[in-house]
C-alpha cells in the first residue's frame, strides 16, 4: 500500500494544481446545497472511481475553490494545466492541455464539471492499464470516430514535444528523420495496414511495448 507520506504529497500536489491548501480544503464539508452545481451523489462517484469519501471530499473542495460555479472552462483549466506543466522557457503545455481537456469534457459541452474531473482523474489513480490505455485512446481519438489516422497521431505527438520544449514543434513539418520514426510507431499500431488504428489494436499494441507501460506507471505515480 502507498505510504501516510506519499499520500501527503500526492495530496500537496494536487492542491498546488487548484491554488488551495489541504488544511482549508479539508476543513469543510461537501455542501451541494449552496453550488449552482451539484456534483453526482457521493455514494455513484465513489462507484464510478474508486476513490473514498475522504478524497472526494478533498477534491471536491480544491476543484470548488477554483471553480465556484461547478465547472472548470477550456480557457481556465489550459492555464491551470500551463502553470503546473510547464517544464522551461521553451516547453509550451498549451497544446496538450486542449487535448486533455477535450478527452475529460466527456459531454462534448466545452466545460469539465466535478464528476467528469473526478471520473477522469480516477483513470490513472485507480484505474486498470486497460483503462488507462482506453483513455489514452480517446486523447488521441479527438473526433470520436472510434479510430485514429496518422494525422492525429501527428498532432498528439507535436503537442507532446511542445509540452517538453522539443523546439522543432512550431515548425510546419517534422524533419524527415522524425517523420519517419513517427510514421513507423503508427504503421506498428495500425495492423491491417488501413491507415486506421482501433481502439482495440491500440490498447493490445501499446500493452507489448514496454516503454508505453512504464510511462504510464510514472503518470499515475505522479497523480
Amino acid at each position: 500500500g502507498e505510504s501516510t507520506d506519499g499520500k501527503k504529497k500526492g495530496r500537496r500536489r494536487l492542491s498546488s494544481i487548484f491554488g488551495d491548501s489541504i488544511e482549508s480544503a479539508v476543513a469543510h464539508e461537501m455542501d451541494v446545497q449552496k453550488d449552482r452545481y451539484k456534483p453526482e451523489r457521493m455514494d455513484v462517484l465513489m462507484e464510478q472511481t474508486h476513490f473514498s469519501k475522504t478524497e472526494l471530499k478533498y477534491l471536491y473542495q480544491c476543484f470548488k475553490q477554483n471553480c465556484p460555479s461547478g465547472y472548470v472552462t477550456r480557457d481556465s483549466f489550459v492555464a491551470i494545466f500551463r502553470q503546473f506543466f510547464t517544464i522551461h522557457r521553451l516547453s509550451d503545455a498549451g497544446p496538450y492541455a486542449e487535448l486533455v481537456f477535450n478527452t475529460f469534457d466527456d459531454d462534448g459541452n466545452g466545460r469539465i464539471s466535478f464528476s467528469e474531473f473526478a471520473v477522469q482523474l480516477s483513470m490513472f489513480n485507480k484505474g486498470t492499464l486497460d483503462q488507462r490505455l482506453d483513455w489514452l485512446f480517446d486523447l488521441y481519438d479527438g473526433q470520436r470516430r472510434g479510430y485514429i489516422q496518422e494525422e492525429e497521431f501527428l498532432c498528439v505527438c507535436r503537442a507532446m514535444y511542445a509540452l517538453v520544449g522539443v523546439h522543432y514543434y512550431k515548425e510546419k513539418h517534422f524533419p524527415i528523420t522524425l517523420k519517419r520514426h513517427l510514421k513507423h510507431q503508427f504503421q506498428k499500431l495500425d495492423k491491417d495496414r488501413d491507415g486506421k488504428i482501433t481502439r482495440s489494436d491500440f490498447i493490445e499494441g501499446c500493452k507489448s511495448d514496454a516503454q508505453i507501460c512504464e510511462s504510464l506507471e510514472r503518470l499515475r505515480t505522479f497523480w
